[in-house]
């Protein structure tokens, strides 16, 4: 990529979470590879130098532009240089924190927030990514990170338990702005393809870190036999990749990791089939929906 001169435009991309999803193994993964995206101008700032004060400035502005001191301000103590083309910046909490992401009216009522991060850097192009997750599994956990008790549910249909209607307030809240959308069940096979779309590498560029989901889910002498079969073997071809580590994880799978128990006052098991059912629709909505870039293995 070329260098950027000062006042030049560039692109930050927003990842969202969500809530329960990678637990900020992402944006881990992406810090392995700083010093060759950087040599790309990609920037990768570590977490701490933003997540407040971007916080900060979007409630201060709540939805308005920032001024060009502003803008100015926050780019200066969020990029390493000046010479980045883009920017990847990293926060579960960014639209709102863990406890309020259920509402009555669905999942991510503050989703039309995101617009309050675009305008804290108007003169450049925004971005967003997000996980999405089975309501099935989610709603518990998310439930239990906040704390919560499980009167939000009461009322709670589950038709209402949309991600399509999340991803579709970001885009009426951010007309034109790019949205990557995957779902957290697959990632331990789309790793490395979430790395690369989150940072816009170039392809024939390999980082580090691209089995790091599939290392929280399968035990260490199965990652062995893994790697150990992909590199003897020289397995490049995506497809084939995925099917190799769907049968090393079907036999070495940590299932403590994988397995979730899902106790809901009256959440039958038939609660749980229509919920995944409902996912399974919905995530078929959510890849045809325009200008949404969508994952999948």
């Amino acid at each position: 990529m070329p260098p950027k001169k000062r006042g030049q435009s560039m692109q930050v991309i927003f990842h969202l979470g969500a809530h329960c999803t990678d637990g900020g193994l992402l944006i881990r993964s992406i810090l392995r590879n700083r010093a060759a995206l950087a040599a790309e101008g990609i920037g990768v700032p570590g977490p701490g130098r933003y997540r407040e004060l971007i916080g900060e400035v979007s409630t201060t502005l709540r939805g308005s532009a920032a001024d060009t001191d502003t803008e100015d301000m926050l780019l200066e103590a969020i990029r390493d240089d000046d010479t980045a083309v883009r920017v990847v910046l990293s926060n579960e909490n960014f639209l709102c924190r863990v406890g309020v992401v259920l509402a009555q009216n669905g999942l991510y009522p503050k989703a039309e927030k995101s617009s309050w991060l675009r305008q804290c850097l108007p003169s450049h192009e925004v971005e967003f990514a997000l996980a999405i997750r089975n309501p099935a599994t989610f709603v518990p956990e998310a439930l239990a990170a906040a704390g919560e008790g499980h009167g939000i549910l009461e009322g709670l249909s589950l038709g209402d338990l949309m991600w399509s209607e999340v991803i579709a307030d970001i885009a009426a809240a951010n007309p034109g702005a790019r949205i990557v959308a995957w779902c957290h069940e697959d990632t331990p096979f789309i790793w490395s393809e979430v790395m690369r779309e989150v940072t816009g590498h170039d392809p024939f560029t390999r980082l580090e870190g691209g089995f790091d989901m599939l290392d929280t889910i399968m035990s260490e002498d199965g990652m062995t036999r893994l790697t150990d079969f992909l590199a003897e073997r020289e397995i490049e071809n995506e497809t084939k990749r995925r099917r190799a580590i769907a049968a090393f994880l079907e036999a070495h799978a940590l299932r403590d990791e994988i397995e979730t128990e899902i106790d809901l006052p009256g959440w039958t098991e038939d609660t749980v089939a229509a919920l995944t059912e409902l996912y399974e629709e919905d995530v078929a909505r959510i890849a045809r929906m325009q200008g949404v870039t969508f994952i999948s293995p």
